[in-house]
């Protein structure tokens, strides 16, 4: 999931410093890598190699690499998913108040697992990933990780979002400004299968970083959380153990480090 554009850019670590500074930062560059999944956009030619080699390989992969590849796409082969990411799973409770700078939001929807979520197909991604995103925006409106941790049962992206559950949690703080801090768009019909591993796919799309959502805190001034508008990226996830995993774009790396440790 590395961003095709520096981290830095995507939000500013002012993003509401706890305690007058004395906390951790709220703030997404520690996991701004992780929004922009499995490989960088094949423009991005100056990679490091370890990088290059990890887009080259999901940019180039074509929807009919291997049997297997048409398989996995054959229940929804002559469906197109391109447009805006679309999720409406959602546990409602009251009437949805958003937040302000004086008041946290309330009955806030919760997004629940879709049916399909698990299933090995492009619809299976399509749910899983609208599920995913559902499940982040959540958290920035409420602090709740629960929804989450089922999107991401190896916690990577929990921990990751880990300082937006103590602004709401340990300092009393919240966001408000925007009902979302991301939003996709898909760019292809279909997700891609890799030629490395069949049981990755990438699905070129791009990321929107919600400009209004701010960060409240007692005793400091409001900070706007998105520094970056956003920009083209890739969603690459991975079928393991009969459930969709979303990458890091790491995965190489501690690949070759666990085999680096075993030599």
């Amino acid at each position: 999931m590395n961003s095709p554009f520096p981290v830095s850019s995507i939000v500013t670590r002012r993003a509401a410093l706890l305690a007058a500074g004395a906390g951790a930062a709220v703030t997404l560059s520690a996991c701004a890598q992780s929004v922009h999944p499995l490989s960088k956009s094949s423009e991005s030619a100056s990679e490091s190699a370890s990088a290059s080699e990890s887009a080259s390989s999901s940019a180039s992969a074509s929807a009919s690499s291997s049997a297997s590849a048409s398989s996995s796409a054959s229940a929804s082969s002559n469906k197109s998913y391109k447009g805006p990411l679309k999720f409406d799973n959602y546990e409602k409770n009251g009437t949805y108040v958003p937040a302000t700078e004086t008041e946290k939001a309330k009955n806030v929807p919760k997004p629940l697992p879709p049916e399909h979520m698990n299933d090995r197909s492009p619809e299976g991604i399509y749910e899983f990933t609208g599920f995913w995103l559902a499940s982040i925006n959540y958290l920035m409106l409420t602090g709740d990780s629960e929804p989450l941790k089922k999107a991401d049962p190896a916690d990577v992206y929990v921990k990751q979002f880990n300082e937006y559950v103590q602004l709401y949690q340990d300092y009393g703080g919240w966001t408000y400004g925007a009902d979302t801090l991301m939003e996709m768009s898909l760019l292809a019909d279909l997700p891609r299968q890799s030629t490395k591993n069949p049981n990755q796919y990438t699905w070129s799309a791009n990321l929107t970083f919600n400009q209004d959502l701010k960060a409240h805190v007692d005793g400091s001034a409001p900070h706007k959380i998105a520094k970056s508008e956003g920009g083209r990226t890739y969603v690459g996830v991975e079928y393991k153990n009969g459930v969709w995993v979303m990458l890091t774009g790491h995965e190489d790396e501690a690949s070759a480090s666990a085999s680096s440790a075993s030599a």
